[in-house]
């Protein structure tokens, strides 16, 4: 078995770490304006945000909808005269990131994260209840179904906090309000104590929870022993396990990352060197089954999923995504290169979206890059004879999100196996690759999208997420449903029992001889 010895973790302080030192947004043309001049910091910045959305998204290459958003903005201009603190102002323009519906494009809101309320609640439309805590004085709450919250109908705040919080679709925002819920500062966002929470059980019975200190923070799982379980998460990036008498690989892949994606950190496997090196073993292990298991997963860099796609399907005829981008200041301060690119032979021109497959660096070298791979670059397989030949099984959940969702969606439009578990976190199609900028006076770092990226099958009908084959209850108390269902389904003994009760094999042998 080969382990990534590398927390995911590490992977979110290496973001945080780069976005310490995002580049400020500022544009000549805004900060020349009346408004600009006239304004205070928050209107001030809120122009300049609302040019970098205009300028930048590609939602906003419409005209129409750039209109919508100058509307929206002299609303928020009027607004933002009345503030009084930074806080607020994030709060304004995190309402007007979630009206996108795009995960990708939001807002920084958070000063303090170092205070928390130590329970968790899975939401699930409007209801919710206890999954985890951190101390035995609370394990009685565990599995307890919450009505409200410090008075409020449950329904009411999640309704609160869903004009705040930028996600795909509900899956993706319950996702993430579920970790939300637990930071203190986040309650003052929806205009509630940071002090205390006073829960509301269905049975009527209320609790006050008090907030701890985050680096004290000791989750106590609803059962003891889910940590045992074949598909427990992993501390890593990816990781397999092959268990020989069932004829199953299970690899665990948690994070787009890599030692190619993150260069800094030589200890890192490569996930292309990793990925050959599971499938001799499954060849020459016999296994007919692989689960692929991103339930959570929230993406990364979207290449690692080629990578292993190519061992599932003849790579060059794989029907891939479409993928627009829109050129910006902000794209090119981000990425230099792009003001090299050329399209049908002329300049990139500022604002526009491009089909990015269609620029003329990748219409002329694209053979030329498959075949001169070197170590910056993941390698893919072009052997067809080492394509993965049995069935493969990919689990999804809520967790599953942006190059996740890549992934799940390519293998359902070019009929890669099946999907197994709860619906994604993320849509088919979708907005992403993000970039950062800062607001220069109230230092307000935001987040957007440059792309967009649309289905290999674009009649299929345009949905929030990427429903399951087979339904399975991922995170369930009692049972690991997921692993249950894969052995009974695809081990190597359901698959002898199914053949000892189907004797329509014996049809040519036994009931029509002379066939033979």
């Amino acid at each position: 078995m080969k382990k990534m010895l590398f927390t995911l973790f590490t992977v979110l302080a290496v973001t945080t770490l780069s976005a310490q030192n995002i580049a400020e947004y500022h544009s000549s043309e805004v900060e020349a304006t009346k408004e600009y001049q006239a304004g205070n910091a928050y209107q001030q910045d809120l122009l300049l945000y609302a040019d970098m959305l205009a300028t930048t998204h590609p939602y906003y290459a419409d005209a129409k909808h750039r209109k919508e958003l100058s509307r929206e903005v002299r609303k928020s201009y009027k607004e933002c005269a009345t503030l009084s603190d930074v806080a607020s102002f994030k709060l304004l323009l995190a309402r007007l990131a979630a009206k996108l519906g795009d995960g990708h494009t939001a807002i920084s809101y958070w000063s303090n994260m170092e205070m928390i309320f130590p329970v968790r609640m899975a939401i699930n439309g409007n209801k919710s209840a206890i999954i985890d805590v951190t101390s035995q004085e609370h394990r009685a709450l565990l599995g307890k179904s919450v009505t409200h919250i410090g008075g409020r109908p449950l329904k009411e705040i999640l309704a609160q906090a869903r004009k705040i919080v930028s996600a795909d679709n509900d899956i993706n925002f319950e996702n993430l309000v579920k970790d939300y819920l637990m930071f203190t500062e986040f309650w003052s966002f929806l205009d509630m104590s940071q002090e205390q929470l006073t829960l509301t059980l269905a049975d009527g019975t209320t609790v006050d929870i008090e907030p701890i200190q985050r680096n004290t923070l000791r989750i106590a799982q609803l059962q003891s022993d889910t940590s045992n379980r074949t598909t427990a998460k992993r501390n890593v990036l990816f990781d397999y396990s092959i268990f020989d008498e069932e004829g199953i690989c299970y690899l665990q892949f948690n994070q787009f990352a890599d030692r190619v994606t993150l260069p800094q950190y030589k200890q890192l496997a490569r996930f292309d060197t990793f990925i050959e090196e599971m499938m001799a073993e499954i060849e020459a292990k016999g296994v007919k089954t692989l689960v692929v298991d991103l339930q959570y997963n929230g993406g990364g860099n979207s290449m690692l999923g080629d990578v292993l796609l190519s061992w599932l399907y003849p790579i060059e005829e794989l029907k891939r995504y479409g993928v627009d981008v829109r050129t910006s200041e902000l794209l090119y301060s981000t990425y230099p290169y792009y003001r090299e690119f050329t399209y049908d032979g002329k300049p990139l021109e500022l604002g526009r979206v491009y089909d990015m497959w269609r620029f003329d660096h990748n219409r002329v070298s694209d053979a030329d890059t498959e075949s001169q791979q070197d170590s910056t670059r993941h390698i893919l397989n072009h052997d067809a004879e080492r394509i993965f030949r049995g069935d493969v099984i990919f689990v999804e959940g809520k967790e599953s999100f942006s190059s996740a969702t890549l992934l799940l969606t390519l293998a359902r439009d070019n009929g890669i196996g099946i999907i197994v578990g709860e619906p994604s976190g993320g849509k088919p199609s979708h907005y992403g690759d993000l970039l950062y900028c800062m607001l220069p006076n109230t230092k307000t770092v935001a987040t957007v999208s440059h792309k967009h990226f649309v289905r290999p099958d674009r009649e299929a009908r345009s949905s929030d997420y990427i429903a399951p084959d087979v339904a399975i209850e991922l995170r369930n108390a009692e049972r690991d449903m997921l692993w249950e269902w894969v052995v009974r389904n695809y081990g190597k003994q359901r698959k002898a029992d199914a053949k000892s009760e189907d004797d329509s094999y014996l049809w040519d042998t036994i009931y029509r001889p002379a066939m033979n």
